[in-house]
């Protein structure tokens, strides 16, 4: 365990650019993949403080902490995952000493380095002794998806130690053994299935009649899932999500709506986004090929390593009902998606295929948004939102 006197500092190194449209609203380390974000991993095992430096028009998110500048810091690139080795190999760290994996900074061992920027935390690894480490990191999107189930079987492990879990309600039927159901559910005539891997149902959650949930699955706080919604296997819903009809494979990171019938597999959605009635996405090619992603750092196609992909969906995002999406479909923030088949790139302040989505509008629609899940937007976050947007 590391002192407490030792502080984190979560930075956002080159993968931040690949990772886009994920992280145009944060950082790398509040990606969710499993059950957690990647903070909430490493902050299990640090018994320490944290700071996340990031973007300068980001940084208004994650204010950092005035620390003495005599404090020591680990520095940790925030899209990398912990596991035990990698652990050991920075506790093991000493001043001015960092971890590399090739091309990719790790973790760092330094003094404090008040008004940090990502620039600043790259030229601390250029100045320090760099040893080579063996490390999984999220570099593209679609990582998340790999990753999802081995992630969530650790998370798993980690979330239900030393919990108890609420009784499923009799009128609901469990096949299997690994389901933690949290405080205050309601799951009534349901069907969960955890033959093939855990199922983890949060505090708040209302899964209602003739759903049926095939593990491993995570339904985040407050999520509803509606009336014979089917939640297949490696789904991961963050918290005060809605969903019906048919899901599989899929990421969400909380505060979004798939609420009605339709298809949605092997695809991440970021928050606040909102799929109408009867939408479907493809997730397979009919060649059975691998599929390609439009990369908005490098404005090209990029090849994935993956026969299954569906979307990968940037915050605020809307469809209209019955819109069918193309395998392997990006899309920026405040995408509205007014066509029935839409072009495999929509970019950010999209309004269908020709016009742009006024700033302004998106703001005030989106803090009507928030409402209605009893936020409210911070300034900072409308800063963030107007800086994309002229950018």
């Amino acid at each position: 365990m590391v002192p407490k006197q030792v502080h984190i500092v979560f930075f956002d190194s080159h993968e931040r650019e690949q990772l886009l449209p994920l992280t145009y609203l944060r950082s790398t380390a509040d990606l969710m993949v499993g059950m957690r974000t990647i903070k909430e991993k490493w902050m299990d095992s640090f018994d320490a403080g944290y700071s996340i430096v990031t973007p300068a028009y980001l940084q208004g998110l994650y204010p950092l902490i005035d620390l003495d500048k005599d404090s020591e810091c680990l520095y940790i690139n925030g899209a990398s995952l912990p596991s035990t080795n990698l652990i050991k190999a920075i506790i093991a760290l000493q001043a001015n000493e960092g971890l590399k994996k090739g091309e990719q900074l790790i973790a760092l061992k330094a003094q404090m380095k008040q008004g940090c920027t990502p620039e600043d935390v790259v030229q601390l690894f250029d100045e320090s002794q760099i040893k080579e480490v063996a490390a999984t990191v999220i570099s593209y999107p679609e990582d998340i998806l790999t990753m999802s189930r081995s992630e969530f079987l650790k998370d798993y492990e980690i979330m239900t130690r030393e919990k108890t879990s609420q009784a499923l309600d009799p009128s609901s039927k469990h096949r299997g053994n690994d389901l933690f159901i949290g405080h205050n559910t309601k799951i009534y005539d349901a069907i969960i299935n955890t033959e093939e891997g855990p199922v983890y149902i949060d505090d708040d959650v209302e899964v209602m009649e003739n759903a049926v949930i095939k593990g491993p699955v995570y339904i985040g706080k407050r999520t509803k899932i509606h009336v014979g919604a089917k939640v297949y296997a490696d789904t991961m819903l963050g918290e005060q999500c809605r969903i019906g009809g048919e899901i599989k494979r899929t990421t969400i990171f909380g505060f979004s709506n798939k609420a009605h019938e339709g298809y949605l597999g092997d695809s991440v959605l970021g928050k606040w986004c909102n799929l109408g009635a009867d939408t479907n996405n493809s997730n397979l090619k009919n060649t059975y090929g691998l599929i390609s992603l439009w990369d908005l750092s490098t404005q090209s196609y990029r090849t994935t390593d993956r026969n299954f992909l569906g979307m990968i969906v940037g915050d605020h995002t809307m469809a209209a009902i019955n819109t069918s999406f193309n395998t392997g479909t990006v899309t920026g923030v405040f995408s509205n998606i007014l066509d029935r088949a839409p072009d495999r790139f929509m970019p950010s302040f999209s309004w269908g295929k020709e016009a742009v989505y006024k700033v302004d509008k998106a703001i005030s629609v989106a803090k009507t948004v928030f409402d209605r899940r009893s936020l409210k937007m911070a300034d900072a976050y409308e800063s963030a939102i107007r800086h994309i947007a002229s950018s």
